[in-house]
Parts: structure tokens; C-alpha cells; sequence
């Protein structure tokens, strides 16, 4: 016979005698009675770039909202989704710190909504020596994209670039394109890499390459561009620098009529906003469904995030769809909510279709993940962003 206490209220406290009474009186049966684990959060870990040189704290936050409201649902066999967010500063050191505090928790059962520019290169084989999937919201290192255990739910930049590229020949019909690159640590090869296969597969070479960092001299390198003739600029800055870019165009008088095509980064309402009064040719590629659309997952996404007070941005999205993707996962696992098992149930998504991205959606065994092919062009137009092709651009 086992003999326990239940503490009811304030220095209540019930002696129980036996599993059955206890049963009884909870209405549970005996083995959830007795075992705290039954109940107990489940935990899930992110870690991303919330401070530092280049910030991400969307996805994260979009997770938590979609977490929120999954919990506030009943959660998953009634037990509340709890997330973990680590923030890695944009420092290798705090993101491997970052990891072993999450990984070392037996109770983190996933890692989900992760955007980082320095988690994949730093903790990529330590996922996969634990046997933890990291379903990241925004991928952006080259690691993320070529390792096990790390599944990146955007098509990421190096894709992006690759997709902005045919749209510039085969849309805007450039026959000079140039590229300006973000040149962050570990990037470079990636960037190169995509670059050239496109060029030797469309035949189109680039008239100019250019690559900065943060705080880089943005007039000349607009200057560069203009001097090389351009006919299609495509950047990969991040949302201040998108905005740097544009105003530096517009002091110089340059290239005015050329388009630039940014990434993801400058698909948010505060670009629009800023650059409402503009006439440029300003496009930019899209890594989910236009955030604009009036499709159920995306009213849906859209009032989450308001609920939230996350700025809708393709960030956002991506936090969303990584959450989406991780408690589909969880539904589907009839046993113990293990990390064993997650990890099992993730790898076996397979052919899904997401309603936000652009081709069906599969994880698998393989060794490295790039599951979301597809961008959809966007043009900015007098503060609103607009669909620039009805056609997703997918890459190979």
C-alpha cells in the first residue's frame, strides 16, 4: 500500500490512502494520479539572434503566440506547450552556451523558431550527437542547410538569390544583373556557390559582385553599381539596410529606374511605410504567402500575430510555420512524448502541404534539409506591397 499527501489550499493536507482512492477522487487514472511527468510543460527550446549585429526576435515571438494559442486550446493530451528562447547575441560562444543549456535539459524535446546567423555552424553537430531536430523558422547560415538535424522552414537566402536572379532575366528580362551581399562570417562560399551555378546554367553573366558589411560606405557602393551599368540589383541587407540602400539611390540620382530586388528581410510593413512615397522599381522576394493574402491560415496568422504584437513580416511566418510543423508532429505520436520520439515524428513528415509555402513540404532521413523551394516576387507600390508575379519562383 502506498501512502502520500495531497496539499489542498493553505496547510490543508489530505494522507490518501492507496492509488485507487486517489484515482477516485481525480477522476484520472492511477498511473496520471501518481506520475507528475503526465502533466508536466512540454518543452521546447529556440535559440536566435534577439540582440547583436543582425536581430530576429519574430520567429521566436510567433511561435510563443502559436504556442499560446494551441494551450489555450487544451494543449497537446492537455499539457501546456512551454518555449525555452535563448538569446545567442549574434556571438558563436553564447549560442553554443545557449545549446548545452537547452540539450542538457532531457525535458526539451525539440528545438523550434530558431533565427540565428551563428546557432547552425555552432550547434549543428551537437543536435545531431543528441538526437534533437531543430525545425528553425529562418534559416540563414549555409550550415542550416546541410546538416541532419536542422530543418530551416524558409527557403533561406542562398535559394532566395538563386530564385531572385531567374526572376530579374526571365521577368524583368536584365541582361546585367549585379548582386550586393550581405558578407556575413561563413556566408561567402554559399553565396558564390549559388551564383555561379546559376550563371552557367541561365548563361547570363553577372556584370558585378559586391559584397558589405555593417557600417559599410552604402553611396559608393551604389556608385559601383551604377558604373558597372546594372540593369537588375539584387541585395541581400537586412531591413535597415534595405532602407539605407533606397535612400542613397535616391540622394544620388542613380540608378533610379534600375529594380532592386532584396530578400525576405525587407518584406515588412515598416519598409513599406518608409518608402510609401517612393517611385522606384523596389521588388522583393517573398518566402511564404504574401502576408497580405486573405486565405484562412493567414487570417489566421495575421490575428495571432496582432493578439501578440508581433509585426507581421516573413519572420513571422517563419516562426509560425515551424510551430505548425512541430505540434502536427506531436498529434500524430500515439506513445510517450519523448525527444526520441519527436525527433522519429519529425523526420516522417513527409509531402505536406503548408498552406504558406509554395511547394509541398517533406523532412525524411537525408543528411541536409532545404525543403521550402519557392519564393513568390513582391513590388512595392505607394506603401503597399503587392504581388509582382502570380507564378512562385522554385528552384531545382
Amino acid at each position: 500500500m502506498i501512502r502520500f499527501h495531497l496539499s489542498v489550499g493553505r496547510g490543508l493536507v489530505w494522507s490518501v490512502m492507496g492509488c485507487a482512492v486517489v484515482s477516485a477522487l481525480t477522476a484520472l487514472p492511477c498511473a496520471a494520479a501518481v506520475d507528475p511527468e503526465r502533466n508536466a510543460p512540454i518543452r521546447i527550446g529556440s535559440v536566435s539572434s534577439l540582440t547583436g549585429p543582425a536581430r530576429f526576435p519574430e520567429s521566436s515571438a510567433a511561435v510563443r503566440a502559436y504556442f499560446d494559442s494551441v494551450n489555450a486550446g487544451g494543449g497537446i493530451r492537455g499539457r501546456r506547450l512551454e518555449l525555452i528562447v535563448e538569446d545567442d547575441k549574434g556571438d558563436a560562444a553564447e549560442a553554443r552556451n545557449a545549446a548545452r543549456r537547452l540539450v542538457d535539459d532531457q525535458r526539451v524535446l525539440a528545438m523550434v523558431g530558431s533565427a540565428s546567423i551563428v546557432d547552425c555552424a555552432s550547434n549543428a553537430a551537437y543536435y545531431q550527437r543528441s538526437n534533437l531536430m531543430s525545425i528553425q523558422g529562418t534559416g540563414i547560415e549555409p550550415e542550416c542547410f546541410a546538416a541532419g538535424h536542422v530543418v530551416p522552414v524558409n527557403a533561406g537566402p542562398y535559394l532566395s538569390v538563386r530564385n531572385a536572379l531567374q526572376f530579374s532575366r526571365e521577368t524583368l528580362k536584365a541582361t546585367r544583373p549585379c548582386a550586393i551581399i550581405l558578407d556575413l562570417p561563413g556566408t561567402r562560399a554559399a553565396f558564390d556557390d549559388v551564383i555561379g551555378v546559376w550563371t552557367r546554367e541561365g548563361g547570363v553573366a553577372m556584370a558585378h559582385v559586391a559584397r558589405f558589411g555593417p557600417g559599410a560606405d552604402i553611396e559608393a557602393l551604389v556608385k559601383q553599381a551604377a558604373a558597372k551599368r546594372c540593369d537588375a540589383v539584387v541585395h541581400t541587407g537586412v531591413e535597415p539596410m534595405v532602407l539605407e540602400w533606397i535612400r542613397s539611390v535616391q540622394q544620388l540620382g542613380v540608378l533610379t529606374g534600375v529594380p532592386t530586388i532584396f530578400l525576405t528581410p525587407a518584406y515588412t510593413e515598416r519598409v513599406a511605410a518608409e518608402l510609401r512615397e517612393t517611385a522606384l522599381p523596389i521588388y522583393c522576394m517573398a518566402e511564404f504567402e504574401p502576408w497580405s493574402s486573405r486565405s484562412l491560415t493567414l487570417t489566421d496568422w495575421r490575428g495571432m500575430m496582432q493578439r501578440a504584437k508581433v509585426p507581421p513580416s516573413s519572420f513571422a511566418q517563419g516562426g509560425y510555420v515551424a510551430a505548425q510543423v512541430l505540434v502536427r508532429a506531436l498529434r500524430g505520436i500515439d506513445g510517450e512524448l519523448s525527444r526520441q520520439a519527436v525527433s522519429g515524428a519529425l523526420r516522417a513528415v513527409a509531402n505536406v502541404d503548408l498552406a504558406m509555402v509554395g511547394t509541398r513540404f517533406s523532412i525524411g532521413p537525408g543528411t541536409r534539409h532545404n525543403p521550402n523551394r519557392a519564393t513568390l516576387p513582391m513590388k512595392l507600390d505607394h506603401g503597399t506591397w503587392r504581388i509582382a508575379s502570380p507564378v512562385w519562383v522554385v528552384a531545382p
